[in-house]
């Protein structure tokens, strides 16, 4: 935060509530205490001879700095912040416009929530402006590695697992359990068709706002292929679709709701074995639960993708007022991937609804 003040140019710390903020006011003030020029207590607002403002504030108000105008903000905490996609999106995203300024949002995990989300993107090639890291307690060089396991001896794991190792732990709300037991670390490269072995290849389509997605999954449930992209026209993704289904000699599940209904024709005239999964609420909890149900039992081996993994933990359930289930991505995020799969691994032994090849 000191950096841009410095430059002559504002910054801003955002805390989860008032009694976070105050620690970090006093360590600030400390830090550049030989160039204040101004500074409030009441405001929570330090001025530099550079000219330079930090600026403290509290989230306890989704509003809080509606207006401002920063080169630089720190959302500390932020998985404790309570509407922080409210408070990022509606809010502090629209103060950084004018300088053309970053973020940062360090934070302890508390599940899979927003703040997962806005880690997750640093892990998606498709956004190049995000990047993120995760740091267990022990890289720390000042914590005594004796205290270390004196906390992993008394915790309990889940709580040791997100304090101290910075692991996101999947919460109860979360359709897919065992996604990291289910996935072969290091193993992202696409494999060839192998004899004797029969495939499937799942195809999620898409438009230009969302990603098509194709998954090749063998008899044993093992992935062998993924492949995703958005803003190319259908004719090419057709060519893909058809290329990847002869290399494998694959059968082809599509999602031919909507946009998939021209394409699913078309592969069909170029004598693609293609069937079409025809979308309900029913049809789509039936396919999800399949899959949710495989990996749980370590039937499905999974290639290491950020992208996926991301998804499938991020996936969620909710109890519609009506009290049915719906399943879907958590806002912002995509669900391209969990489709394509699950359509890969959709068991055909199941009563679905099909549409004759």
């Amino acid at each position: 935060m000191v950096d841009p003040a410095l430059e002559g140019l504002p910054s801003a710390y955002y805390a989860p509530s008032y009694p976070f903020l105050t620690e970090t006011w006093r360590e600030v003030k400390r830090s550049v205490s030989g160039i204040i020029k101004d500074k409030s207590e009441t405001e929570k607002r330090i001025e530099l001879i550079t000219g330079g403002v930090i600026k403290f504030w509290s989230l306890d108000d989704v509003d809080t700095s509606r207006g401002q105008k920063y080169r630089r903000v720190v959302i500390d905490e932020a998985a404790k912040v309570a509407k922080l996609g409210d408070c990022w999106n509606y809010t502090i995203r629209a103060t950084l416009a004018d300088y053309h300024g970053d973020a940062f949002f360090p934070s302890t995990p508390r599940g899979m929530d927003f703040f997962w989300q806005l880690h997750s993107y640093g892990q998606d090639v498709s956004k190049p402006d995000w990047a993120a890291w995760q740091l267990p307690t022990h890289v720390n060089p000042h914590i005594d590695p004796k205290e270390i396991e004196d906390l992993r001896l008394t915790l309990p794991e889940r709580v040791y697992r997100q304090e101290v190792l910075a692991e996101f732990i999947e919460d109860a709300g979360g359709v897919f359990r065992r996604v990291s037991d289910a996935i072969d670390k290091g193993r992202n490269v696409s494999e060839p068709k192998a004899k004797g072995r029969r495939y499937r290849l799942g195809v999620d389509l898409a438009r230009v706002e969302d990603f098509t997605v194709l998954n090749v999954v063998d008899d044993n449930g093992r992935q062998v292929y993924h492949e995703r992209f958005n803003q190319i026209s259908w004719e090419r993704q057709k060519a893909r679709v058809v290329s990847v289904a002869t290399a494998y000699d694959a059968d082809v599940l599509l999602d031919s709701t909507g946009v998939g209904d021209p394409i699913f024709e078309d592969l069909r005239k170029a004598g693609i074995r293609v069937k079409g999964y025809l979308f309900t609420n029913s049809s789509k909890e039936s396919l999800i639960d399949n899959l949710a149900i495989r990996i749980e039992q370590g039937d499905v081996r999974l290639m290491d993708i950020p992208t996926q993994t991301a998804e499938l933990q991020a996936y969620q359930y909710e109890i519609t007022p009506s009290r049915n289930i719906r399943m879907n991505a958590p806002a912002g995020m995509h669900d391209d991937c969990v489709i394509s799969l699950a359509l890969a691994c959709w068991n055909p032994s199941r009563k679905i609804l099909w549409r004759a090849a």
